[in-house]
């Protein structure tokens, strides 16, 4: 077996155990939220400690593995999701194949993550067990895992300043990160507590976030099969989030509401890893590219939840999902101006 596969799949393991962990924590705020009867506010702001933490991982990221070499970063970090896409854009072209490969196994995991609280909850043994049984088994397999990684002395010609980028394009590559994980997060983050307000059962509720998940798995994966045009991808991706918001909007009962969530799902799927792809591909200074987009991706994800809980208490579910349209128009435009005049053909 080539190295290169041997690594990207060492890669994919230790992404889907950080996603376990990640996705598993993520649905636990809104559990946390119902045990303590606060508001979804104060449930949010639980999450800004990540965002700051993985913006600040982002940024460092790459300027770590220009001094120290990849290997004592990734040993030391473990910045798994990140130093994965990292890896990737050290080919001559990225591959978004393998980008969905790798997002979608992670949506995969996670998913099945919170299924497990979900069959947890409903066998009376609450939500806590699962992630702690994660915590406990799957950190030290992915601490054993990233031996198995072949670390390679990085080609001069690939190492860059981390001024390379433009002060203008900094600015277009973050907001572009930015707004792909608001709509990810606005989407799925608090869809256990919509369902839960529109009557469903708590237990229920944390099924239709896994059926969510899922949605989010299979579009990833589904694309990394079928490999369409990203222009075609993207125009599908913004479709299916304003068809799936409107429908959210427009409905009451947990069922519908399930089926629109399901639908937007679908949509936010290829955003993080299409997103990376387009502000990667045919630059000389990838990593770097790659490095601001995480950047906008990792403190959106941190600081999004509290903002939309914000919304959310003030103002209801109707207005918070239909406030999500504009940033999907906006993700369609911040695709087409963070892209290479002339596209590479992906592998």
């Amino acid at each position: 077996m080539k190295p290169a596969t041997n690594n990207f799949r060492a890669i994919l393991v230790m992404a889907a155990i950080g996603s376990y962990l990640l996705w598993s924590a993520g649905a636990a705020i809104p559990l946390l939220r119902l045990d303590l009867g606060i508001s979804r506010t104060l449930a949010g702001a639980h999450n800004i400690a990540v965002g700051i933490s993985a913006t600040l991982g982002a940024r460092l990221a790459v300027p770590l593995i220009n001094k120290f070499g990849r290997e004592l970063v990734m040993r030391t970090m473990l910045l798994t999701m990140f130093l994965g896409v990292i890896a990737l854009s050290r080919d001559a072209a990225p591959s978004m194949r393998r980008m969905m490969i790798q997002t979608g196994t992670q949506a995969l995991v996670g998913a099945t993550a919170i299924l497990l609280i979900s069959a947890s909850l409903h066998s009376g043994h609450g939500w806590r067990l699962p992630i702690i049984l994660g915590a406990v088994i799957l950190t030290p397999i992915s601490l054993l895992n990233i031996w198995r990684v072949k670390f390679l002395v990085p080609d001069p010609m690939l190492v860059h300043s981390t001024d390379a980028v433009k002060k203008s394009d900094h600015v277009k590559i973050i907001t572009y990160g930015v707004v792909n994980s608001i709509l990810e997060i606005g989407i799925g983050f608090w869809a256990l507590d919509l369902l839960v307000s529109r009557d469903a059962p708590v237990a229920l509720g944390a099924l239709g976030s896994a059926i969510l998940s899922y949605g989010i798995a299979v579009g990833r994966l589904s694309l990394a099969l079928l490999q369409p045009k990203s222009r075609n991808v993207i125009k599908f991706a913004v479709s299916a989030i304003i068809t799936g918001a409107l429908i959210i909007c427009g409905v009451g009962d947990p069922i519908p509401t399930m089926a629109g969530l399901t639908i937007a799902a679908l949509g936010v799927s290829p955003l993080f890893a299409l997103g990376a792809f387009r502000v990667s591909e045919s630059f000389a200074d990838a990593d770097n590219r790659i490095s601001r987009y995480m950047m906008g991706t990792a403190f959106s994800y941190g600081f999004a939840p509290f903002f939309l809980a914000i919304v959310f208490d003030n103002f209801g579910y109707v207005v918070g999902y239909a406030s999500l349209i504009p940033f999907a128009v906006a993700c369609l435009v911040l695709w087409k101006v963070n892209g290479p005049k002339e596209l590479p053909v992906s592998h």
